[in-house]
């Protein structure tokens, strides 16, 4: 449990620049991994839109109507 208290004083202390470049560090990182997964990406297109959907509702959920 000590590791999830370090990390979230280390979040709460970020700026909104902050993770404004994590978020640009994700993105180009999903870019370079995509570039040499794009054979397999397209063959399981559905399969990962599924996937996201379920993550994007419980991130919502979690965030918005969870309090």
């Amino acid at each position: 449990m000590d590791i999830i208290r370090w990390g979230e004083t280390k979040i709460r202390k970020m700026t909104f620049w902050d993770m404004g470049l994590i978020k640009f560090a994700c993105i180009f990182f999903g870019l370079i991994i995509g570039a040499y997964a794009s054979s397999f990406i397209r063959e399981n297109v559905w399969l990962f839109a599924i996937l996201f959907i379920a993550v994007y509702v419980i991130v919502v959920y979690r965030v918005v109507i969870k309090k």
